[in-house]
């Protein structure tokens, strides 16, 4: 994981998400539940290398310079990191 204390809400999500959508996703309208589904699968995605990543290199530098590699986001209000900042 992360930054201290993140991942707890992405990782119940990916743990319990298929189980629950498995009993439950017929309680949800016709219409919200490609919606539903892929909302939350973009939010336990949020993040990784999975939904892409700018690299950055420092190309003067002597030696050997270490790429930094920065994750994308999935910029949804569902997402706890991403709504986060959405209402900030």
């Amino acid at each position: 994981m992360g930054k201290k204390g993140s991942g707890v809400i992405k990782q119940i999500l990916k743990e319990h998400f298929n189980g629950f959508w498995a009993l439950h996703a017929q309680r949800f309208p016709v219409d919200y539940r490609d919606d539903i589904e892929e909302t939350v699968i973009k939010t336990i995605r949020c993040g990784t290398k999975d939904l892409g990543y700018a690299r950055y290199e420092c190309l003067g530098c002597e030696g050997e310079p270490s790429p930094k590699f920065v994750c994308f986001t999935c910029k949804s209000r569902f997402c706890h990191g991403c709504g986060k900042k959405y209402t900030d």
